[in-house]
């Protein structure tokens, strides 16, 4: 009866461990399926998107176009920059030209009207001079009776000499008149008179003196001018 009984628990243990390993492999597949799943999961995740690849071509295709442009420049380049810097070099050369010259334009102006303000400082106090000099040239035509008459004469003449050259140095001289064409630009006609034997606008007579400063007339020559006579009628 024992050795039944062993048998049959013999008989039984292993239909356990059978019933244990059917119970476990299923487990073991699962996990190996889930395992698999993710293997898979991760590997679709990695696999590139579909659009990347056309950017690619876009990429590929932009700079084959950039290096196609940079070999036309590279052919083209270095005549059109010539071009371009020789034609830059000519107008700021002329702009530089232009502005040199009308700097030295403004310089040398600039000089002529200080020159011009420094020798003619003296205008306006010589101007009021010029009165008193006349005054002294009508006092020695006065007709000289005495003695007396003629020693201040004589005075009077050496003050006008002396005024005269002072003035001189500063730059002033007298207007030549009389027997001159008249000039407009330096006589004053006050009178015309007729003259057969004079030429024309000739000037016959001064009735005040003209005086310029270096060159720039103070005063015009107040004078008489000559006029053919008019013609009788027959």
């Amino acid at each position: 009866m024992n050795k039944e009984k062993n048998v049959e628990v013999n008989s039984t243990t292993p239909s356990k461990n059978k019933g244990k390993k059917s119970d476990t492999m299923p487990e073991e597949i699962e996990s190996e399926d889930s395992e698999l799943g993710n293997s898979t999961s991760i590997n679709d995740s990695i696999k590139p998107e579909p659009d990347q690849a056309p950017s690619d071509k876009n990429v590929s295709s932009s700079d084959t176009q950039k290096t196609e442009e940079e070999t036309n420049n590279e052919e083209n380049g270095p005549e059109d920059q010539n071009a371009k810097l020789i034609e830059e070099a000519h107008h700021y050369k002329d702009r530089w030209v232009r502005l040199a010259a009308e700097f030295d334009n403004y310089k040398k102006r600039t000089n002529r009207e200080f020159g011009n303000l420094i020798k003619n400082a003296g205008e306006s106090l010589i101007t009021e001079l010029l009165p008193i000099l006349d005054n002294i040239e009508r006092a020695l035509q006065a007709p000289q009776t005495s003695d007396e008459t003629r020693s201040f004469a004589q005075g009077f003449e050496m003050i006008s000499q002396q005024f005269q050259e002072k003035l001189g140095k500063v730059g002033m001289k007298e207007i030549k008149a009389d027997g001159e064409i008249f000039d407009p630009t330096q006589h004053e006609a006050v009178m015309a008179i007729e003259n057969a034997e004079q030429p024309a606008d000739t000037i016959v007579n001064v009735v005040e003196k003209g005086y310029t400063l270096n060159d720039k007339v103070l005063r015009p020559a107040k004078v008489i001018v000559a006029r053919p006579p008019a013609k009788t009628p027959e």
